[in-house]
This record gives structure tokens, sequence and C-alpha cells, in this order.
């Protein structure tokens, strides 16, 4: 009965190491390309879809109840400068839409750079900076894969 025990036991505890060895961690280039979204929270008002592809990025605000108003463009595209597999910087494409004064502005301040900062489960929580005359502004927040 000991040996059965034990031996259960055994093989029980080499599964759940084998389980939880074998369990896929993502990295930083799992973000680099797909569908992903941003939930709304206390820095982010809407939640919003990020599509990338490559060194294109297009985000689509969801805002069902209209709160940022008719004249307020709901859809961006952006191009993404991969600095590495954890940092890159975005600016507004304006090849493929008409950039408003502070779209204009932020490409015009080398646009925001973003630093994945940790990975927990699909998410990566990111920092934001800008730099504008010396001062570098900064927000934090969370991308999620779908």
């Amino acid at each position: 009965m000991y040996n059965i025990k034990k031996t259960t036991f055994l093989l029980f505890s080499v599964l759940l190491i084998g389980l939880t060895t074998s369990a896929q961690e993502l990295t930083c280039s799992d973000f680099k390309n797909g569908n992903f979204f941003v939930p709304a929270d206390n820095q982010t008002i809407l939640a919003y879809k990020i599509i990338r592809n490559g060194n294109q990025q297009t985000e689509i605000v969801e805002d069902p109840e209209n709160i940022l108003g008719m004249d307020f463009n709901k859809t961006a595209y952006e191009i993404i400068e991969w600095i590495d597999d954890c940092t890159y910087r975005l600016k507004y494409d304006e090849s493929k839409m008409e950039l408003s004064e502070y779209e204009k502005f932020l490409n015009d301040n080398n646009g925001v750079l973003n630093e994945m900062v940790k990975i927990e489960g699909k998410c990566f929580y990111f920092k934001s900076t800008l730099n504008v005359n010396g001062e570098t502004q900064s927000i934090t927040g969370k991308i999620c894969k779908e």
C-alpha cells in the first residue's frame, strides 16, 4: 500500500512539473503582430482595439455611447519603429489619415516611445513617454492579446 501511494505521488509530481515547465510563457516578440485590446482603466477612459502587422498599427476606439463626439476620429493609423523586441516608437501615419494638431504635435516631437515593462498572462504592461522641450511626460497601461 505504501509503495502504491509513493509511486502515485511521484508520478503526479513528475506530471505536474512537466506541465508547468512546458507551459508557454509569452515574450515581447509575441506582441509584435496580431490583434490586441486595451481595456478601459483610470488613465484610459475607453477601451480600444489594436491591430499590428509588421511596422503598421491600427487603433480603433470603442465608443458605443459616442462620448468623444461625432467629429473625433476613432480609427488611427500608426507607424511602428521597433528599437528592440520590447521597445518601440509610434508615430501617426499621415499617408493614411489627416492628422489633428495633437497628432502632428506628437509626430513633431519624435512620436511616443513605448516600453514593455512586464508580461502577465496574455497582457503586457507598458510605459509610454513623450519628450517635449526637455521635459518627459509618461503614462502607463496594459495591452492584451485577443
